[in-house]
């Protein structure tokens, strides 16, 4: 029994260590807490495990023992999916209703636990041991336990997955080993043998399962830097020598006093009030002392201390401060040496796989890395003290004297090496180094690579400019050229559009004149043909006219001819000349006149009247089935023009270059293969030229909207 209880206090000590010291490292930092919280709850199940079967203890105590063996589960069920939730990372993902969930279920199976829903009731066999008489909610006990632990499982492979650290993927990887092993273990012993066979056997067993957990902690702390314990260890000896000091300057006080002052016995009195003063002196003195051994264990431990954040600025200050590839890498290297006193270091800079700069600082090793042995470090970080003594990388690192490999490299491309030889205390490097040097390497890799495209660009800039200039001569040449080439572009257009306009003209009217019957009766088989025939004549017209305006355009001849117009009036007689068309189409054509009168209009009719007829061409064109609607309205200072069709529409890709120069779209080129492309163009001219503005609006296969908005401008006299 005497030896149950001495491993007993030893394994809660062991726990209650760890606990202190995780804590101590940073008391803000959850997961440390909820990894204190588990130590705490371990110990408290490990002392009510061992007195759950204590001789000499009433029911009601035995009762209240057993409860609470299956109270602190639950506790440490919960500290150890939290633990593992902060220490992954992952808890800042989690939606808060899941956090509150998990926390309502932990306490709704405390407060169970308290009752009789999960233990209802302790058994005593005839040989004195203890067995559990189950509650109704016990299965529901069991969910939890089983459901929580077995979240930390996944957990830890997730993280295991994402992350691309390799000391991370480690750390997690031990700890993982360490909790399933041990709450396996403790879930088969102290549940699963107990709720399937009632065999209460192996209960006394399950509690040193926990070793494996603390082994693996331990482990992973001590190889793998879970945790800095440098700091502990310092501020563990500086407890350990104020605790020596003050007990052998006090013990020697007061023995010293005793047999001063109290030579025989005396009073016990007098010894209470002497005890009283040592204990004031003791008060005053504790501080003075502490602040003695901290800082003797300072020097010792601390001695090569540095501040992380001041190196971080001292190395930001220069990366910003410098554009001069080879200044960088001599300033960086022998800022970030100094400050975390290195022995030795190197940066090896490559370009297309081959090294294109080197700078060292402090002893150069007898023997350098070159680049192929470099391209062999292919990890992002590699230590040489936590690799194997078989592994290549570590016999290759211990030949050049390198502890610290790391890969300069940015999200796209691979920049060089960062090799760090011993540090001049002969220690390993820290966490608190590594998560440094990562820090560094970011940095320093986009800042080299800025400088050597810095470096790039100078060089390039030497010969840019003689190629612009020369480039820029041809330019002039062909710019002069090409303004020829369109002055004669132009004056071809413009002769040859009036060369062609009289002889069509001429045409059209005896067309006209056959029409009308001029020259006698004819067929239906020729009027059919001279319909036709008068048709091609009218489009060939039309584009010999809008020929002309596009040359009077690049001319600057095309004026602006303004005068008072009705608007209306004007635009039912385009109506009325195209509803033939529109009817042979089966196409419904709607002229929405205005709500109220609209006054003279300043503009240029002919020009006006050729946009409105284009626009309501194109609409009946365009349109296989439905109707053109035309809306005519006065907005405020303006008129408004709206022609409406359900046709085809044009494709969003279009629709930038629409109102250009001999564009058409895709689709309408299908359906009107003679098309030129001018209309629009020549729409947009005119409205702009006379203060207006185009209105457009389509969706492909639904239909379309042009229009136009011009300022009123009513003139004094009336419409007639």
């Amino acid at each position: 029994m005497k030896l149950a209880l001495i491993l007993l206090l030893l394994l809660s000590l062991t726990h209650f260590v760890m606990g202190l010291f995780v804590l101590q490292k940073s008391r803000s930092d959850w997961a440390n807490r909820y990894f204190f919280g588990l130590v705490l709850g371990i110990i408290g199940w490990l002392i009510a495990n061992y007195f759950s079967n204590a001789d000499g203890l009433g029911y009601t105590q035995i009762l209240l023992i057993n409860k609470a063996v299956f109270i602190f589960p639950v506790l440490c069920a919960y500290f150890a999916l939290m633990f593992s939730l902060h220490f992954t990372g992952l808890y800042e993902k989690l939606s808060q209703w899941i956090i509150i969930v998990l926390g309502s279920f932990t306490i709704f199976i405390l407060a169970s636990s308290l009752t009789n829903l999960i233990v209802s009731g302790v058994t005593q066999s005839a040989d004195g041991v203890y067995s559990i008489v189950f509650g109704p909610l016990s299965p529901l006990y069991a969910f939890y336990l089983v459901s929580y632990f077995g979240l930390i499982l996944p957990i830890f492979i997730l993280s295991i997955k994402r992350t691309k650290e390799r000391a991370a993927k480690v750390r997690y990887e031990y700890v993982v080993a360490g909790i399933l092993i041990s709450f396996t273990l403790i879930l088969f012993m102290n549940l699963v043998i107990p709720l399937v066979l009632s065999n209460y056997a192996f209960v006394g067993v399950g509690p040193y399962a926990t070793l494996a957990l603390i082994g693996a902690i331990t482990y992973a702390i001590v190889k793998h830097r879970l945790f800095e314990m440098r700091a502990l260890v310092a501020r563990s000896v500086a407890y350990l020598l104020l605790t020596l000091i003050l007990a052998a300057l006090y013990g020697a006080v007061f023995l010293a006093v005793s047999i001063l002052i109290f030579p025989t016995d005396g009073s016990r009195m007098a010894q209470s009030i002497t005890a009283t003063a040592l204990a004031i002196l003791l008060a005053f003195t504790f501080q003075p002392i502490r602040k003695f051994t901290d800082k003797m264990t300072d020097k010792f431990f601390y001695h090569d201390h540095y501040d992380s954040q001041d190196v971080l600025n001292n190395f930001s200050k220069i990366l910003v401060s410098e554009l001069d590839l080879d200044r960088i890498l001599k300033r960086s290297l022998g800022t970030l040496s100094t400050d975390i006193h290195i022995q030795y270091a190197q940066l090896a800079i490559f370009d297309n796989d081959r090294i294109y700069r080197v700078e060292h600082h402090g002893k150069v090793p007898d023997r350098l890395m070159v680049g192929p042995e470099m391209k062999k470090l292919d990890k992002s970080l590699s230590i040489a003290d936590e690799l194997a003594v078989t592994n290549s990388n570590r016999e290759l690192m211990d030949a050049h004297g390198i502890r610290v490999a790391l890969m300069l490299r940015t999200r796209e491309q691979f920049v060089g090496y960062l090799l760090l030889g011993d540090k001049l205390s002969g220690e390993n490097y820290s966490k608190q180094d590594i998560e440094l040097l990562e820090i560094v390497v970011k940095q320093l890799a986009v800042a080299i690579l800025n400088a050597k495209a810095y470096i790039e660009i100078q060089e390039f800039n030497k010969t840019l400019q003689a190629r612009v200039d020369h480039a820029t001569s041809r330019i002039r040449v062909a710019n002069r050229h090409l303004q020829e080439l369109d002055k004669a572009k132009d004056e071809f257009i413009s002769m040859a559009s009036h060369q062609l306009r009289t002889p069509l003209t001429t045409i059209k009217g005896y067309l006209s004149m056959i029409l009308d019957g001029d020259a006698g009766e004819i067929t239906p088989t020729q009027r059919e043909f001279v319909d036709f025939a008068f048709g091609a004549s009218e489009r060939m017209v039309n584009l010999i006219s809008d020929l002309l305006n596009v040359s009077r355009l690049s001319a600057g001849r095309f004026l602006i001819q303004a005068k008072p117009t009705d608007m209306e009036a004007m635009i039912r007689d385009e109506v009325r000349q195209l509803m033939s068309h529109a009817t042979a189409k089966n196409i419904e054509l709607i002229f929405t006149p205005p709500t109220k009168p609209i006054p003279m209009v300043e503009l240029d009719e002919n020009k006006t009247r050729q946009v409105v007829m284009n626009f309501i061409d194109n609409a009946i064109y365009y349109t296989k089935e439905g109707n053109v609607t035309l809306t005519l309205e006065s907005i405020g200072d303006s008129v408004r023009l709206e022609v409406k069709d359900t046709g085809i529409g044009v494709p969003e890709k279009a629709r930038k270059k629409l109102f250009s120069k001999f564009f058409r779209a895709e689709n309408a080129q299908t359906v009107r293969p003679d098309g030129t492309g001018l209309g629009l163009y020549l729409a947009r001219r005119v409205i702009n030229d006379q203060g207006g503005t185009i209105i457009f609006d389509s969706v492909e296969g639904k239909g379309s909207t042009f229009g136009f908005e011009l300022p009123l401008k009513a003139v004094t006299q009336p419409k007639t």
